[in-house]
């Protein structure tokens, strides 16, 4: 359909209606918004000479019958004015453009504005019901956002709600329902609406999934023990100093004449390289310590059969620790054995500390810890606590749920309890940091590739002294990171480190351990290239089980805060900006930001209460008392 462009014709522009008021080099046209344009002739549509003075007059449709014309055209081919004539009984402008409407619809009529043709009844129908279907489905969905609006969600919800819940867990990146709503995509907003449709309650701990966590126990079978020659150090007397419950002791020790003995469980003879618990340990990186569960990285059998102490007598790797010249520890012997180990806990060994072997290991370990600190070790002591969340009853979990509204939250309770500064804690973790420098020369002289483990030094060293500087100093550390060389670790003062001790819980450690077992027995190590990729994969595995281990301590700690309302308490001002700054709470471990906080100065104890809990954003607000 050619015409000549006038002033005041009909054209599309962007699908949409305009007026020409002026035509020339370039067309001038009014759109809807009143607002005038230059466009080429190539970039509008003719439909109608006019006039046309205000777009206004083709708002409301004219009288007519598109079904009844629809019919009547069945097998005809028709213009566009010729469509409006048969729908409408006239050509005039406004009865063109809802003509024109009706075939850009392409419900009833299809083609060219000069060449219309009528859809055959088997199309239409096919169309209509799929424009009904959707109608049904928006109406429906409008009805599950009002729902959710009023907090009144219902079964047939369902699936819509594990969508929400797989956000939450971090296993999507969008979501329908918050966007509809104007709520902002993240995994805590998804965590907040599942709590206050009542869908989740407080106890649901979503921190192992969002950080890809494996939350079921390996269930691999386990291989007999290979026939080793091993040293019998059965006559020796060896503890594994553990906390009470302690289901996987991996380290023990045990005193002779002026050496150190630091045995630690024999990993690597049961758990060879690529071999299914090799590859399982591999992809979990570490074990998971939840409050509500300990997820193991290797089957319960593994443990079994080669936790310290948990058999009468026990395979490990033991190496004898004593000193060089200049105090550094070395290792003087290697070599696979057996040992018969006594289980105590810390606070037994505490009790005992003041008698002979632990006197004079404790005297050991503390020159150790003298020299580290002497080489800028950092001395933080900050409060720890040990957090155990008994539940009873099904998790609330949506993903293995086919009916909302059959089964209830699961109920829980927390218990937080004070880790003391003590003794007998320092005295084995000194003695596994002398057996980590140890073996790391060791590594370093026969040029095994292994990992080692460094820090780099905050930009500005010192030696923290109050709670408030060792808060500060403690963020002033970079994460701790694992090379194939040996590089200082500030943050434990130790210019070279591997950590070795505790293979059953670590796959860094495990690494070290199926590297010194082929050392020792003649064969083949893994070579550079075959570690660094097990050394991306242990690091990657383990970061994720700290950080969701962090969190869910959090989430725990702030489930009993709200359990306990009227509690008041002990904290410290550690940081502190004008009125504002943060509280560390003594009791918890935990920290708050807190305001008001003008007339008080950095370690000035404080009282504080709970105001509220933000459990979604692990997040509280307090005030003083």
């Amino acid at each position: 359909m050619s015409q000549k462009i006038t002033v005041h014709s009909l054209v599309v522009y962007k699908n949409a209606a305009a007026i020409v008021q002026q035509v020339g080099e370039k067309i001038t046209i009014q759109l809807a918004s009143g607002e005038t344009v230059n466009v080429r002739e190539k970039d509008i549509q003719w439909l109608h000479a006019g006039p046309l003075t205000r777009l206004s007059d083709l708002t409301m449709a004219p009288q007519g019958d598109l079904p009844a014309a629809w019919e009547l055209l069945q097998g005809e081919t028709v213009t566009l004015p010729e469509l409006a004539e048969w729908v409408y009984g006239d050509r005039s402008s406004r009865s063109v453009w809802h003509a024109w409407l009706a075939l850009q619809a392409q419900l009833y009529f299809k083609g060219s504005m000069d060449a219309i043709v009528a859809q055959s009844m088997d199309v239409v129908e096919s169309i209509v019901q799929k424009q009904r279907e959707k109608e049904q489905a928006a109406a429906t969905w409008q009805a599950y956002l009002q729902r959710v609006k009023e907090r009144a969600v219902e079964p047939a919800d369902l699936e819509q709600l594990k969508e929400i819940e797989r956000l939450a867990y971090g296993k999507a990146s969008t979501n329908r329902t918050l966007k509809e709503l104007g709520i902002e995509i993240t995994p805590e907003n998804a965590h907040k609406m599942l709590l206050q449709l009542g869908v989740w309650n407080e106890g649901v701990n979503p921190y192992p999934a969002r950080f890809s966590c494996v939350t079921t126990q390996p269930e691999l079978d386990v291989p007999g023990l290979p026939d080793d020659m091993r040293e019998d150090f059965t006559s020796l007397e060896t503890f594994a100093i553990d906390d009470e419950n302690c289901n996987d002791p991996d380290d023990a020790i045990s005193l002779d004449g002026d050496a150190l003995w630091v045995h630690v469980a024999d990993a690597a003879a049961l758990v060879t390289p690529d071999s299914p618990l090799d590859v399982e340990a591999r992809s979990r990186g570490a074990n998971l310590y939840l409050p509500e569960i300990l997820v193991n990285m290797l089957p319960a059998g593994v443990t079994s059969m080669l936790g310290l102490g948990l058999q009468e007598i026990s395979p490990a790797l033991s190496f004898k620790i004593g000193w060089d010249a200049e105090g550094a520890p070395t290792c003087l012997k290697m070599v696979l054995s057996r040992v018969k180990v006594h289980r105590i806990s810390y606070a037994e060994a505490e009790q005992r500390m003041d008698e002979s072997p632990f006197r004079e290991m404790s005297a050991i370990t503390e020159r150790f810890r003298r020299r580290r600190i002497a080489q800028g070790a950092a001395d933080i002591t900050l409060p720890e606590v040990k957090i155990k969340t008994t539940t009873e009853g099904e998790p609330y979990n949506l993903a293995d749920r086919q009916d909302l509204s059959v089964e209830k939250p699961q109920n829980f309770t927390v218990e937080i309890t004070d880790l003391p500064r003590l003794k007998s804690r320092d005295m084995v973790t000194d003695a596994m940091l002398m057996a980590g420098e140890a073996i790391a020369q060791i590594l370093i002289q026969h040029q095994i590739p292994a990992p080692f483990a460094s820090q780099p030094p905050p930009d500005e060293p010192s030696t923290p002294e109050t709670v408030a500087q060792m808060f500060a100093y403690r963020k002033k550390f970079k994460r701790s990171e694992l090379h194939l060389d040996a590089r200082c670790h500030s943050g434990l003062g130790l210019e070279r480190y591997t950590r070795a001790t505790s293979p059953l819980r670590r796959y860094s450690d495990l690494l070290v351990h199926q590297q010194i077992r082929a050392f020792l027995r003649g064969d083949a190590v893994l070579s550079e290239s075959v570690m660094l990729e097990r050394l991306a994969a242990a690091e990657t595995g383990g970061n994720n089980t700290s950080l969701a281990e962090r969190m869910s301590n959090r989430h725990w700690i702030l489930n009993w805060m709200k359990q306990h309302p009227e509690t008041i308490y002990q904290g410290i001002v550690v940081d502190k900006r004008d009125d504002r700054g943060t509280v560390l709470i003594l009791e918890l471990g935990s920290d708050v930001k807190m305001r008001r906080l003008a007339g008080y100065e950095l370690d000035d104890e404080v009282n504080v209460q709970l105001l509220e809990v933000y459990l979604p954003e692990l997040d509280l607000s307090c005030r003083i008392v």
